[in-house]
């Protein structure tokens, strides 16, 4: 939990990593905040100066590797063209689930809280590095996924549960499933919708209706 510097270096080496195999030159920090990367623990290991100059929306090269960092907020990122790589620093739990929607090519997680990296890394079968984390694979009856995989074929996955007969199919979906006696668990409900097209966001809130029924 909270601050570890030693976290910073191998996650910089991993986005760089990433950055060659996909033929990408930039590297996006994402923060909370973005007026204040220079008074948090990023910010002083990279220096004040690259930090206030990443702040002004400069690109700094990160040694002689061909990759450059930039920096953005949460909500400036998503108001931007979505970077190939991004790199997320200390962002919240509903932080990474709206950048999980924008659809990196590859996003790297250093949590501020263990346990919600954990989460997150369970939900998507994350790669791992200075720590471990539980079973990640989905625990599901087969016939809740064999309906799941015929819901998500007829919903239109742009909005989710949005239209309100998207939601009153997986309403019939989930009753017929309690009346013919079968539960399941709604986070690894949450788990297979967000790794079967569903965005992060609708994947939680397909969880959660599901939990009216289980």
């Amino acid at each position: 939990m909270g601050p570890d510097t030693a976290t910073i270096p191998t996650a910089i080496a991993i986005g760089v990593r990433e950055c060659k195999q996909a033929n990408s030159a930039e590297l996006t920090l994402i923060t909370p905040v973005k007026n204040n990367l220079d008074t948090i623990v990023i910010g002083d290991f990279l220096g004040r100066d690259v930090a206030k100059r990443l702040m002004k929306g400069n690109r700094i090269a990160i040694g002689d590797q061909g990759v450059s960092l930039t920096h953005h907020s949460v909500s400036t990122v998503q108001k931007a063209r979505t970077p190939s790589i991004g790199l997320a620093f200390y962002v919240s739990k509903d932080g990474i689930k709206k950048l999980d929607d924008l659809g990196f090519d590859t996003l790297i997680y250093v949590p501020w809280l263990d346990k919600d990296g954990v989460e997150w890394a369970q939900k998507w079968d994350a790669e791992t590095h200075g720590g471990s984390t539980e079973d990640s694979s989905i625990s599901l009856p087969s016939e809740v996924e064999e309906s799941m995989k015929s819901l998500t074929t007829c919903v239109n996955l742009s909005t989710g549960l949005g239209h309100p007969s998207d939601k009153d199919h997986a309403k019939r979906r989930f009753s017929d499933l309690r009346s013919a006696g079968i539960t399941w668990d709604p986070t690894e409900l949450e788990k297979w919708a967000a790794r079967n097209g569903w965005t992060a966001t609708d994947a939680g809130e397909l969880s959660k209706l599901s939990a009216r029924y289980t």
